[in-house]
């Protein structure tokens, strides 16, 4: 009897049909155990379809279509001073209807750990101290703040959330306070990369092989959390502005469209960061020592990329965020937007940022007086 041949697409069926299998496998173990290893951590076990907000999946919330929220009506722990209270919505603060209760002024902050507050106490926050000054100045109004910010959203997020859920809320005024979160890591360049990032997002057996690799090699395999090169050329910082001014344009058009659409004014709160606490880290500056403003420091990255040819790592998210800083004004100025500048407001008191990008109490109070200046004006015209 002769032994039977199998054609080329056969072969190739079968061949598809054994690393399926071999996969299948390999990720079931990976779940298994890394949820072992964890404690029983359920996380492991449906990962992927469930969100974290970091590296060991500590704060892991519901994960939804294009952005995630913490689940509802719990007290959680989240870079916080206390535990914080997380509403029936899934976002930061106190319970809300999801219908606008008659004759209420309702503003929803959208942002990601700065707007939630990664420092702050739950009435530390700027959408908190927002709501008491407004309703401090309007005691006839019914006015409510809800602070729509989930750490790590990017545009990409905020643009599902807003699509999805948020207008559903009924609005009055939306307020964005965004760029860090779209600048803090490099974007993918080819396929293979984006493949590798998608892997990383619903792969546990990839993921585990990443986190193995690049604690040997450094950021070799793609993930959603790999970081910039530790040094990175002039041709390759100017690939990643590329890819993400374009990126950042295309969601920030697309939030703008849909509140335009929605009849809902939408004021656009200008972000700064800072590489203050890296250099301190590196012990490039003393504790306490003078502090530059955001443009100042821009402009000493700018004249680094231009006299050495490199940044390191560090100083690429900064370099990035400045210019999706620009494409926001832009469009800001295109479509008639109210601008608060909060680079300002934190330029001339530095100390006001007590990580990269989050705001103290304190600087939270300045933000939180300049919004209040700004939205009075709509609340008038709403009357």
């Amino acid at each position: 009897m002769k032994p039977l041949q199998l054609s080329w697409r056969k072969k190739l069926r079968y061949a598809l049909f054994v690393f399926v299998i071999f996969y299948a496998s390999i990720e079931v173990v990976a779940r298994v155990g890394s949820y072992l290893y964890y404690d029983r951590n359920p996380y492991y076990l449906l990962y992927g379809f469930r969100s974290w907000t970091n590296d060991e999946g500590e704060g892991h919330s519901h994960k939804l279509e294009g952005y995630f929220k913490f689940p509802p009506s719990e007290t959680i722990e989240y870079g916080t001073p206390e535990p914080c209270r997380i509403n029936n919505h899934g976002f930061r603060g106190a319970d809300f209807d999801a219908k606008k209760p008659e004759a209420t002024f309702r503003i929803v902050c959208l942002g990601a750990s700065s707007t939630f507050g990664y420092l702050n106490r739950d009435d530390e926050t700027y959408p908190f101290v927002l709501e008491q000054l407004l309703v401090e100045a309007n005691p006839e109004r019914r006015i409510e703040v809800i602070n729509a910010g989930i750490p790590h959203f990017t545009t990409d997020n905020i643009l599902a959330a807003l699509e999805a859920e948020l207008l559903g809320y009924e609005p009055d005024l939306l307020t964005i306070y965004t760029g860090c979160a779209d600048a803090v890591r490099p974007m993918a360049e080819n396929g293979l990369q984006a493949m590798c990032r998608k892997l990383d997002e619903y792969s546990a057996a990839y993921a585990g092989v990443r986190k193995a690799v690049n604690a040997v090699s450094g950021p070799l395999l793609f993930g959603q959390w790999t970081n910039y090169m530790t040094r990175m050329d002039r041709d390759a910082v100017a690939r990643q502005v590329e890819l993400h001014t374009a990126h950042t344009r295309v969601n920030f058009e697309a939030i703008i469209a849909a509140t335009e659409a929605a009849g809902v004014p939408l004021l656009v709160i200008r972000q700064p960061v800072t590489t203050w606490p890296d250099r301190l880290e590196r012990g490039l500056v003393e504790e306490g020592g003078w502090r530059p403003g955001y443009e100042r420091e821009y402009q000493g990255l700018e004249r680094k990329l231009q006299n050495r040819g490199w940044l390191l790592g560090y100083e690429i998210m900064p370099y990035v965020h400045h210019h999706l800083i620009a494409v926001m004004d832009r469009l800001s100025r295109e479509h008639g937007l109210v601008q608060v500048d909060n680079i300002a407001l934190v330029s001339e008191r530095p100390e006001g940022l007590g990580t990269r990008v989050h705001l103290t109490s304190d600087a939270n109070v300045r933000l939180a007086q300049a919004l209040a200046a700004a939205v009075q004006p709509f609340i008038e015209l709403d009357q």
